[in-house]
């Protein structure tokens, strides 16, 4: 029994001395979990929240969390598992070494077990205390989104505890499984290998690249010529998995064609300073391909996520305008309606609530040709339009507008709501059109709520996908640190001078975390067409807000890569400057 517990101990012991001594890379992910799971937490809160559902539009703003679950789950299982993998690959060289040292593959896995165990179980804490220190606080924000004020103090629903729980246990056994399967199918020899073993350049690199450029081509010519909002959204998804596809293919097939094209030319080659730069940049993309598009479809998941949602936030009273020309319309089937006889019943019901009814003709200054708003079309030639005394009656709606205070308002709307039940009643079983009153005051609040959940939700994703971003960038930095380090000494020792390698090495280093910034950028040129169409289902039709919200987010993503790379680059100069 004492040698098992000393065993334990020793084993224990061991697994924190790693995790100490390699902090500069475990720090960040426990960081990472740490704001994946609060996130996630806040996330699965509010979509089971009491206190969410009690205030105005809190149901549709519940409905889009409930959404956001599903999707949020998968992404975020599927990138602290990809973050894992990343880790294990990198420290497959410790773990030969632990094989020449004596220990065998069963103790070197319990010690990843271990290991695994602490990060995730210090994120997952990390992450509670963060969600439960500001949940409230967050809670405030999305009620000011929404336009709402709290009935009661936000209180996360058991059901948070146990699928936050859930998602972290999951997460565990996965990559358990993936690291210890990695630890048992390798020699000892290989492990130690592993690192220097970078992708192999393909024999199809130039058909690859021109498949994958043709399917780039195509999928910015689709999303730029896309004209209708129903087109767009049955399309859409296409598009973006041919963007994935097509960027994984640039990254590692295009890059590498290219660099051959400019190693075929000898009259540029055959300089000391574009050879090392090629040759370099040869090493590079081989090694990095996949992880540069990786940080660039991430990147362009935040850019659209954010700005799809900004649009909708901002542009929410362009919508209603356009389906409100007058603030309250009632419908009902034409011959119960009985067009004079309705309109004087609403008067005589308004004036008992000290409320005006009044409209024009100018008011209906609206129509829709081929999806898109016609502002110089009043109606249809064929549609029967009535100027009544306080209304417009057309095609079975009375438009009108409602002057009054708010609450003489409302009690006017919910005596108004009885009388298109009663109204329904009279029709009978032959009822051919829908009966109900609707207003752009009950809209508006819907909306806030709506937009003001999917506003939130979004911020959330692009919190996520900036996240693992941001980490991406701080582990090739690492990564790109400890391979520089050699070359540095190689290239000195063969003749060039320290300043000549440090202006070869940030070149080279520049280029690469720069390029999935650049691609990035250019995808979002090209979604910000398509994003319009898409936006025009929910009555969008506002291009220039689109583009304005697509540059602020632009301009600020690139900021925020930036300070990210300029951050990360003081751990890279620290590792090779050792």
């Amino acid at each position: 029994m004492g040698v098992r517990t000393l065993a334990k101990g020793f084993y224990l012991k061991l697994a924190w001395a790693n995790i100490r001594r390699s902090r500069e890379v475990y720090l960040p992910y426990m960081i990472a979990c740490a704001i994946i799971g609060g996130i996630y937490f806040l996330v699965c809160g509010f979509a089971m929240s009491t206190e969410l559902a009690a205030v105005p539009g809190g149901d549709a703003a519940q409905g889009l969390f409930r959404m956001g679950v599903i999707v949020f789950t998968v992404f975020a299982a599927g990138f602290l598992l990809s973050i894992n993998r990343f880790l294990v690959k990198r420290r497959k060289k410790e773990f030969g070494l632990y094989g020449v040292l004596g220990l065998s593959k069963a103790h070197v896995g319990r010690i990843l077990l271990l290991e695994n165990a602490i990060v995730l179980l210090g994120g997952f804490a990390c992450g509670l205390v963060f969600a439960l220190v500001f949940g409230k606080l967050l809670f405030l924000l999305l009620l000011k989104l929404m336009h709402a004020l709290p009935q009661n103090a936000f209180r996360p629903a058991p059901v948070a505890w146990l699928m936050t729980s859930a998602l972290f246990l999951g997460v565990y056994l996965i990559s358990s499984l993936y690291n210890l399967a990695q630890v048992h199918l390798a020699n000892p020899i290989q492990l130690l290998q592993s690192e220097k073993r970078g992708e192999k350049d393909s024999k199809l690199v130039i058909p690859m690249a021109l498949i994958g450029a043709g399917m780039l081509g195509a999928a910015y010519y689709y999303a730029w010529t896309v004209e209708k909002a129903g087109t767009a959204m049955g399309i859409f998804f296409i598009l973006v998995l041919l963007v994935i596809l097509a960027t994984n293919l640039l990254f590692t097939s295009g890059s590498i064609a290219v660099l051959r094209a400019l190693r075929a030319n000898k009259r540029f080659y055959y300089k000391p300073q574009n050879f090392v730069s090629v040759s370099g940049m040869f090493h590079r993309m081989r090694q990095n391909a996949s992880s540069l598009a990786t940080i660039c479809i991430l990147s362009t998941m935040f850019l659209v996520t954010l700005c799809g949602t900004l649009s909708l936030y901002f542009g929410q009273e362009k919508t209603l305008a356009l389906q409100y020309p007058y603030n309250v319309q009632v419908s009902g089937y034409p011959a119960v309606m009985d067009r004079l006889g309705v309109d004087a019943e609403l008067a005589a019901l308004a004036q008992a609530h000290n409320v005006v009814m009044h409209a024009d003709e100018s008011g209906l200054n609206y129509d829709y040709v081929e999806g898109e708003p016609n502002p110089a079309a009043t109606v249809y030639p064929d549609w029967e339009l009535y100027m009544q005394p306080h209304s417009i009656y057309l095609e079975g709606t009375l438009y009108f507008d409602l002057d009054g205070t708010e609450k003489d308002r409302m009690a006017f709307l919910d005596a108004a709501r009885e009388l298109t039940v009663a109204l329904k009643d009279d029709a009978g079983e032959d009822v051919k059109y829908y009966y109900g009153i609707s207003d752009i005051w009950t809209a508006r609040q819907y909306n806030y709520g709506m937009y003001g959940g999917l506003l939130f939700l979004g911020a959330f994703f692009a919190i996520l996908f900036l996240v693992v971003t941001v980490l991406m960038i701080y582990f090739k930095q690492i990564t790109e640190g400890y391979e520089d380090k050699e070359r540095f000494d190689i290239l000195q020792q063969v003749g060039m001078d320290e300043n000549q390698v440090k202006g070869t090495i940030n070149a080279q280093v520049l280029w690469v975390f720069f390029l999935p910034l650049v691609t990035a950028l250019l995808h979002m040129v090209f979604a910000s067409r398509i994003l319009t169409r898409m936006l025009q289902v929910f009555m969008l039709y506002d291009w220039a807000l689109v583009l304005c919200c697509a540059l602020g987010v632009c301009a600020a993503f690139a900021l925020i890569y930036f300070v990210a790379y300029r951050m990360t680059a003081r751990t890279y100069f620290r590792i090779v400057k050792r």
